[in-house]
């Protein structure tokens, strides 16, 4: 299942909590070892600036802005 069915499984489930516990236990499990970089106390000014530049203009590549 990916991260969004487990999304939607919880939103339609949210009633049944031994449902919503386990389903949201699979995606927390899976958001722990999903970082792709260190810490921002661990880099640089300048590493943690390249990362957010990236993603700046990736958004805006999406979205336009």
């Amino acid at each position: 299942m990916s991260d969004a069915e487990l999304r939607s499984f919880l939103k339609k489930n949210r009633n049944d909590e031994e449902a919503f516990s386990q389903a949201l236990e699979v995606l927390m499990e899976r958001k722990k070892y999903s970082f792709k970089y260190s810490p921002p106390s661990e880099m640089s000014y300048e590493q943690a600036e390249g990362i957010l530049k990236s993603k700046l203009n990736k958004n805006k590549e999406i979205f336009g802005n």
